[in-house]
């Protein structure tokens, strides 16, 4: 398998050990995880509260990050730093859209290798 644009499956292979039954088990529970730690960060976004909103970007970049979705990585980095700036009172809607993008075209790079 060789990386992607948007999953870059050597490298999260290497943070599996190198284990291909490891991965997919994670990948998995990140599948199911991603979605609700995005809902969780707009719903914090929105409520005003920063810390508990970029928690929830933070898991979703480092998560991302071991499953080699590097720009869905890059998108949530993006609104970590927006939450931790605070301040505005709608989540910015181009780097939303972004975060949106990257987990659409990531999972869409893993549905070709690990199809359900």
């Amino acid at each position: 398998m060789s990386t992607l644009p948007d999953l870059d499956y050597h490298a999260a292979l290497d943070n599996m050990a190198g284990m291909v039954e490891l991965y997919r088990e994670a990948l998995e529970a990140f599948l199911q995880e991603a979605p609700l730690l995005m809902q969780q960060y707009r719903a914090h976004w929105q409520a005003g509260d920063w810390p508990a909103a970029r928690r929830a970007a933070h898991s979703l970049k480092s998560a991302a990050a071991v499953m080699g979705a590097l720009a869905l990585s890059q998108a949530a980095k993006a609104l970590e730093q927006l939450a931790a700036a605070e301040g505005h009172e709608q989540v910015p809607e181009a780097a939303w859209q972004a975060c949106m993008q990257a987990w659409q075209r990531f999972t869409q790079a893993v549905a070709v290798y690990f199809p359900a």
